[in-house]
């Protein structure tokens, strides 16, 4: 079986060797601090790579998401509060066990406590301007359109749409089971990949960080949106609710569907929560990707 990674956005600083060896690390870690004894050299790992198709398109992100914050701390909320939202983000299970990626014997100085404080603020204040947005679609994707230039592209242009799942459908097989884990606007591609092209067989369906929550991205998928006709097994979904751009469940319709997503709350990191190490290095995650083999056998 065909373990398939799936990046997200604003990749375009790596290549394709330097990026599967940050994904490869951070599984790497993950695994063992799983006490999963598997030789990573045994699993059949494929890793598409598309973050150079923005530069060939002669564009970049631009988006400084410092810019939206604001100056003082009293200043710090928005409208639309996560406590206003309660029934827009349900928690229907339990956080997992957070990753040992802060260590309170090392965040003693005064320095690191501040860091800490500063980086919690800023995913809150990121948080409820992605609570904002999403009740103004048209606002959402003009904001998308301006400073997050690759998903505008890959959701608006059937061309750079194309490329993309050119890319990631040379590393798929129609006679073999693949494992499926996708990242971020990764998860979006792969979504709308499999709605495509039915043909390939899905084992499993792993989404991290996954901003298919937002109405803005639901509306340029293909509809009615529903479960991958050629998924077997089940469909995971982590997400943080730290993380300010996927920081809700895949419960809602219009994914309560049968049977349903299996959504479980994590903790990634404090620093940058959306970033796939704290995603990839989640026991919970690992567990998925190594049952999911157990199952084919």
């Amino acid at each position: 079986m065909k373990i398939i990674f799936i990046h997200g956005m604003n990749q375009q600083n790596y290549d394709q060797p330097s990026l599967k060896q940050r994904w490869l690390s951070a599984f790497q870690t993950g695994l063992r601090n799983s006490q999963q004894n598997i030789d990573l050299n045994a699993l059949e790992i494929r890793f598409p790579f598309y973050g150079d198709l923005l530069s060939k398109h002669h564009l970049y992100n631009n988006l400084d998401l410092e810019t939206f914050l604001p100056k003082s701390i009293p200043h710090l909320h928005l409208p639309f509060h996560l406590r206003h939202n309660t029934t827009l983000v349900p928690e229907q299970h339990p956080c997992a066990s957070r990753l040992p990626s802060v260590n309170a014997e090392c965040t003693k100085s005064f320095t690191q406590r501040l860091a800490l404080i500063s980086a919690l603020t800023r995913d809150h204040a990121f948080k409820e301007l992605a609570l904002f947005l999403n009740h103004y679609p048209k606002l959402h994707e003009t904001f998308i359109h301006k400073f997050l230039i690759e998903t505008y592209l890959y959701l608006s242009n059937p061309d750079f749409m194309h490329e993309v799942h050119h890319r990631i459908m040379s590393y798929l097989h129609p006679e073999l089971d693949h494992i499926m884990v996708a990242h971020s606007l990764g998860s979006v591609i792969t979504y709308n990949l499999l709605h495509q092209y039915p043909h390939f067989r899905i084992q499993r369906f792993i989404t991290l960080g996954s901003p298919l929550a937002f109405r803005v991205i639901q509306e340029k998928l293909v509809t009615p949106i529903s479960r991958p006709p050629q998924l077997q097994g089940d469909w995971f979904n982590f997400y943080s609710p730290d993380d300010f751009l996927t920081a809700f469940p895949l419960s809602e319709a219009p994914f309560n569907f049968q049977p349903p997503i299996i959504n479980q709350a994590i903790t990634t990191s404090f620093y940058n929560p959306h970033s796939i190490s704290g995603y990839l290095q989640h026991p919970a995650v690992i567990n998925s990707i190594i049952e999911g083999l157990t199952a084919e056998k």
